[in-house]
This record gives C-alpha cells, sequence and structure tokens, in this order.
C-alpha cells in the first residue's frame, strides 16, 4: 500500500483506504472472538455490563486517538458502539451457558 503522499489518482487513494478497512474488519473480526470467549469468564449477567468499567476504557481510546492524531469524539462514538455491541453480544451467549 502506498503512503498518502506517494498516491498518484484516486484509484491510489481508493485502493489504500479500501486495504485499511479490509484491516479493519478483519481486526474487529479478532476482536469479537475475544468478546465472545469473554463469557467463559463471567459468573452472572451482572459482571457483562460494568457501568464503572467504561470510563477508564473510553478514557484509554481516546488517548489512544490524540497519539494518532484522530478525532476523540470519533473514536469515542465507535468505541462506545463496539462496546455497546460486545455486551449485547455476550448477553446472548451466556444465556445459552
Amino acid at each position: 500500500m502506498k503512503e498518502p503522499k506517494d498516491c498518484k489518482d484516486i484509484a491510489d487513494i481508493r485502493d489504500a483506504v479500501n486495504a485499511l478497512d479490509h484491516e479493519i474488519i478483519k481486526l474487529l473480526g479478532n476482536r469479537t472472538r475475544y468478546v465472545h470467549e469473554a463469557v467463559r469468564f463471567k459468573k452472572s449477567e451482572d459482571d457483562i455490563r460494568r457501568p464503572g468499567h467504561i470510563p477508564a476504557l473510553l478514557d484509554k481510546r481516546r488517548e489512544w486517538a490524540r497519539q494518532y492524531g484522530v478525532d476523540e469524539s470519533f473514536v469515542e462514538r465507535i468505541y462506545r458502539l463496539l462496546t455497546d455491541h460486545s455486551f449485547d453480544v455476550q448477553a446472548q451467549l451466556f444465556k445459552r451457558k
């Protein structure tokens, strides 16, 4: 994949963005496997949604966003969606235990 400054046309940009999106989705798949396995360690449904855990998680993601020059509020919205989805998935899996 070319560096952004080395792209010669919009096709190069699109190819790079597609490659990055593919990698992001691959990483989401890896994350999802951990979300599924986490259910093994949950003793009750109350262990799944731990509201006190979310502020620290989001603070760390905002810190990482700053580090990489990404809009913090954008990253927070993504991680709120990810954690909500993860909780929903874990709750469904826990009920099947």
